[in-house]
């Protein structure tokens, strides 16, 4: 065979592979839903009692059709902690496109920021996040990661560059992945949800309500630091706030988007009715190792890490170590109303703390009183809660 006709035989076989890749992704783009995802990184100040306005870095959720510009005019200095929580389907193309809007606080700084999914099962470190593997997106630019995630549970993800520091600011939250049996048929004769923690197989993971709660500390001198234009020295890291979701108790049971929070709208207030099973999607993003409790009520630890527990257990005392994940499911007692009873717009509740357990981690800056990483459990009488239709969802 001439040299010529080698060449076009190689790129004939070439188009015919490029094709039949193109044929089979389109196959597969069909049988797999998308969700489509847009972030933003940039800085801005959360509320904590005790002190003035802390200044943060984090990611803000923002529409995909709008421009950079558009962007940077109306999200840039308005970043939120805890940075969204995403919610995707097992097998489903998750694609989130980051924009890099800059720092209002520091002009300085020329930072890139990333999508980290921490512990996620990545076959290309390209969508990793981790720069110098992958893709750092620089200011006022755009990156869509891609994933496809095959392994139901509870993640973290966060910003790469310059870990140490952006997450300590606060460009962190979590992502969860519903399990594929997820909506289909109730497996539990005994319990008709149809909504899971993984593909048990037999409904031991079927709950009725979850909520994601992301544990963390904030060392507000490193915040201070960074905002001042100031060398921060993390061995001499000592936080003086112990969060939920980005907030301190009593902030951590005000509902979700509570207009005193505008740059922290995630509660970790949980509601349930009696006989409701609660599942706890819970991960610390911080530097410390948290040991968390909920008196009054067993829990059993079904999943570590995105990954189904072997041996599922019970347990008053949940350890959770720095970049670890729980899955913890609780059944709300019988209301009892001899015990104390509060009442709210829903009616009378009995109050569970579900805290740490180290006192020092339960105020705020060392102020008296409860504060720090407590929220409460509210077990209503009766059933006025309606069907969650999001992770989280608070009522008034």
């Amino acid at each position: 065979m001439k040299r010529r006709d080698l060449l076009k035989a190689g790129a004939l076989a070439g188009g015919l592979l490029i094709g039949g890749r193109a044929l089979q992704g389109s196959a597969e783009a069909a049988a797999n839903p998308e969700a489509r995802i847009g972030l933003a990184g940039t800085d801005g100040h959360i509320t904590l009692p005790g002190r003035g306005p802390l200044y943060i870095f984090g990611f803000a959720t923002v529409p995909l059709a709008a421009s950079v510009g558009d962007l940077v005019a109306n999200y840039k200095g308005k970043a939120q902690h805890v940075a969204p929580i995403l919610d995707v389907k097992q097998d489903n193309d998750v694609y989130i496109t980051l924009t890099n809007l800059g720092l209002v606080g520091r002009p300085d700084l020329v930072d890139a920021h990333t999508i980290h999914w921490h512990g996620f099962r990545t076959p290309s470190a390209l969508f990793d996040g981790v720069p110098e593997a992958s893709i750092g997106v620089p200011i006022e630019r755009q990156f869509t990661y891609f994933f496809r995630p095959h392994n139901p549970g509870t993640y973290m993800y966060h910003c790469h560059f310059e870990d140490v520091e952006h997450v300590q600011m606060g460009m962190t939250s979590i992502v969860f992945v519903r399990p594929a049996q997820d909506g289909g048929s109730a497996l539990d004769p005994l319990h008709r949800t149809t909504t899971y923690a993984y593909n048990d197989g037999d409904g031991s993971t079927a709950y009725d309500r979850h909520f994601a709660i992301l544990l963390n500390e904030i060392e507000e001198r490193e915040h201070d630091a960074d905002e001042q234009i100031q060398e921060f020295i993390f061995t001499d890291y000592d936080p003086q706030y112990f969060t939920l979701n980005g907030r301190v108790y009593p902030q951590t049971i005000l509902p979700n988007n509570d207009p005193s929070l505008p740059y922290q709208p995630v509660s970790s207030l949980i509601q349930a009715n009696p006989g409701d099973r609660v599942l706890l999607r819970l991960a610390n993003l911080g530097y410390l190792q948290h040991a968390m409790q909920l008196p009054g009520i067993p829990m059993k630890v079904v999943g570590e890490d995105a990954t189904p527990h072997s041996f599922p257990y019970v347990t008053n005392t949940l350890y959770i170590g720095p970049g670890e994940a729980r899955d913890v499911l609780f059944t709300a007692p019988p209301f009892n109303p001899s015990a104390p009873v509060t009442t709210d717009a829903r009616g009378s509740y009995n109050t569970y703390l579900f805290k740490n357990r180290d006192f020092r981690r339960l105020s705020n800056r060392g102020s008296p009183g409860l504060g720090g990483m407590a929220t409460e459990v509210r077990v209503y009488q009766g059933s006025p809660l309606p069907a969650q239709t999001s992770v989280g969802e608070t009522y008034a």
